[in-house]
């Protein structure tokens, strides 16, 4: 009888579990230099505002879908994976400015420590979030 009510608990926490890890999405995007979404696994990102720094930085805001980010992702990270030169493979960063938002999550891209000015900071990039 005892080993029942073990087997019974275990079954039970280990279901909590999984319903507990299924609600855990992972959100990634791939991001072209111009602000086009290229790839986006699920469908989260509506639309990507472009600014642009020339010679400072690039910032893309990423409009998220209402209806698939219902609340706040808890952690985002962006990696530049711009490879069209030396220079942007050794001296570009991307990263999130802020707080990820319900409504949008805002990424910033830019070539430090270049010798000269950096011109065009706009940069192709992944982003990823976990809610």
């Amino acid at each position: 009888m005892k080993i029942q009510a073990w087997a019974a608990s275990l079954i039970i926490g280990v279901a909590i579990q999984a319903t507990a890890q299924g609600q855990e999405n992972i959100l990634t995007a791939h991001i072209r230099a111009d602000g086009t979404i290229l790839r986006q696994a699920p469908h989260w990102i509506s639309s990507v505002e472009l600014q642009s720094q020339p010679n400072y930085f690039s910032q893309y805001k990423l409009s998220l879908v209402p209806d698939q980010v219902k609340r706040e992702p808890r952690f985002c990270v962006a990696s530049p994976i711009d490879a069209t030169s030396y220079e942007r493979q050794l001296h570009g960063q991307a990263k999130v400015l802020g707080a990820p938002r319900v409504s949008h999550v805002t990424v910033m891209t830019q070539l430090v420590d270049v010798v000269a000015a950096s011109g065009d900071n706009r940069m192709e990039f992944m982003v990823m979030c976990s809610r």
